[in-house]
């Protein structure tokens, strides 16, 4: 899969590619996710919101679902602050994964890779 990691540390940076395993395609930027960067998942299947001051607004939703995305992972410290319903979208999946460790990257990678063997087992 395709996938773009917003706001992420070096740290988890670096947990990430120990859990993938150069399986998917992974774009690791260090901007936060919103009205100006949402263009970079462009053709990408799977965005990762890492870091608290990410803002995930049903204008960046639409966005998202206009650029193809079909997943999105709240990699966060906190649980969403924003409406959750409001991310629930017949087009979106969701998931959260709470970032208490750099090491819940592989809680990420095992999400996506799920999601993967869904979509190859409706192929």
């Amino acid at each position: 899969m395709k996938v773009i990691a917003y706001n992420t540390s070096q740290i988890d940076k670096q947990f990430l590619a120990l859990a993938n395993h150069k399986r998917h395609k992974i774009t690791i930027i260090s901007v936060p996710l919103d009205e100006a960067t949402v263009y970079f998942a462009e053709a990408k299947d799977v965005v990762i919101i890492n870091g608290n001051d990410c803002s995930v607004s049903s204008v960046i939703l639409k966005i998202l679902i206009s650029l193809g995305v079909r997943y999105i992972i709240a990699w966060l410290k906190d649980p969403f602050k924003d409406d959750v319903p409001e991310i629930r979208n017949d087009r979106l999946r969701w998931a959260s994964v709470r970032n208490a460790d750099p090491s819940d990257a592989y809680e990420v990678i095992d999400i996506i890779n799920r999601w993967q063997k869904d979509d190859d087992g409706h192929n």
